[in-house]
């Protein structure tokens, strides 16, 4: 407050100098739009540089996490966890700064994934299973209620109808991707095994889209941090 203080009587006397100099400056009045444009400039680079502080935080975190994930069930045959809380920092970022954060904690979140996971398939369905609850709830908060930004998320009924939405696009693409895996690796799909297939692809994606739904809002949104730390 004391340095705005100072640029402001500073920026007066530079005025009234130049105002003795040249009488148009004399009869121009300066108003609050006037400082307001020279701090334009420095308020758009700490609003980028919190944005990154709290997606590299958050991506460090899931990625310091994903060895725990080891320690939880997991499906037989498959390999996937039935409950997987390395997104659950990746949708804390997008609650906390929207979508730029969001992503970037995602996609810098896989990429550390791929240090626990040689086969590279664990970090792209992690990706693609995650990215519509990131991304579908944004563009509802941009299509459906864009003044309140982020704070529209904190209503319960909007935000977990959202997440439904979510679920069903993340279903639309995660079924597929995984019969096309399965169909690369089995040589034949008979009924049985589709079936199987599509129970434990709905199964997974049931449990860790609530998990990645409820966890992050009730750690963000009830608990107040949105409303002191929150950047959109």
């Amino acid at each position: 407050m004391g340095r705005l203080i100072k640029h402001l009587c500073r920026k007066k006397l530079m005025v009234d100098v130049a105002a003795q100099d040249d009488p148009l400056m004399a009869n121009h009045s300066f108003t609050d739009d006037d400082v307001e444009l020279n701090l334009i400039p420095s308020s758009d680079s700490s609003e980028r540089v919190k944005q990154i502080v709290i997606a590299s935080v958050l991506a460090s975190l899931s990625i310091a996490i994903a060895p725990t994930a080891s320690m939880i069930a997991r499906v037989a045959g498959w390999g996937i966890a039935l409950f997987d809380p390395v997104s659950l920092f990746w949708i804390a970022a997008f609650l906390v700064g929207g979508r730029r954060v969001g992503v970037i904690s995602m996609c810098a979140g896989t990429l550390g994934l791929f240090l626990y996971d040689p086969t590279a398939i664990g970090p792209i369905f992690k990706f693609l299973a995650t990215a519509p609850m990131i991304l579908i709830p944004w563009i509802g908060v941009q299509k459906l209620k864009v003044k309140a930004g982020g704070k529209a998320l904190s209503s319960p009924k909007f935000y977990f109808s959202l997440m439904l939405l979510a679920f069903v696009v993340r279903l639309a693409i995660m079924i597929p991707m995984n019969f096309l895996y399965w169909g690369l690796i089995l040589p034949v799909l008979d009924t049985e095994t589709i079936l199987y297939i599509l129970t434990v692809v709905l199964s997974i994606n049931s449990v860790q889209s609530i998990g990645d739904a409820l966890v992050p809002f009730l750690v963000v949104h009830p608990t107040g941090i949105y409303k002191y730390f929150g950047i959109w």
